[in-house]
């Protein structure tokens, strides 16, 4: 999978989780920094997972 392709699948994870969130909970600062986690977590897991594998 190319980087530009991991990126846009941990955006649209990421921005999942944040309207998710945010629609249970009614926190917004909370929805926006586990979505950002989300994205960050999904593009640099499958970095570690290269290396691993």
């Amino acid at each position: 999978m190319r980087t530009s392709h991991r990126f846009l699948l941990g955006l649209a994870l990421g921005t999942t989780v944040t309207v998710i969130v945010r629609s249970v909970t009614g926190n917004a600062e909370a929805a926006i920094t586990l979505g950002v986690t989300v994205l960050v977590l999904v593009w640099l897991g499958q970095f570690i997972l290269d290396q691993l594998l």
